[in-house]
């Protein structure tokens, strides 16, 4: 085999270690349409991450692979939006002047077998 030869190896789900806590929406939404979106104001690095359902805690058959990031602060959105168009109680858990976060979840099934 040459250098050039490029091998794509495929990891069994059970080795990936970094778990991603989802809904039962948004995991039925990742399966059907291959991808989803997720707030919260925990930072998560890209990359890929096994789903536990937050209601059972159970871990899904199922990896995700967050490939998008963004982050805003309450006031900015404000200034953005206006503050009849943000929903204060996706900030009660972040502190006055911190980000949220705003991810793009793909269903991983490139490198999970």
């Amino acid at each position: 085999m040459g250098l050039n030869t490029l091998t794509t190896f495929r990891l069994d789900i059970e080795r990936v270690a970094h778990t991603l806590d989802l809904d039962e929406y948004k995991i039925n939404e990742a399966k059907k349409t291959g991808k989803s979106t997720m707030i919260s104001p925990k930072f998560y690095n890209k990359g890929i991450y096994r789903v536990r359902d937050v209601n059972n805690g159970l871990i899904e058959d199922i990896a995700v692979n967050i490939d998008k990031i963004a982050a805003v602060t309450y006031d900015g959105l404000v200034r953005e939006l206006g503050e009849d168009c943000v929903d204060k109680t996706l900030w009660k858990d972040v502190p006055e002047g911190e980000a949220i976060f705003f991810y793009s979840l793909k269903l991983e099934d490139e490198f999970i077998r």
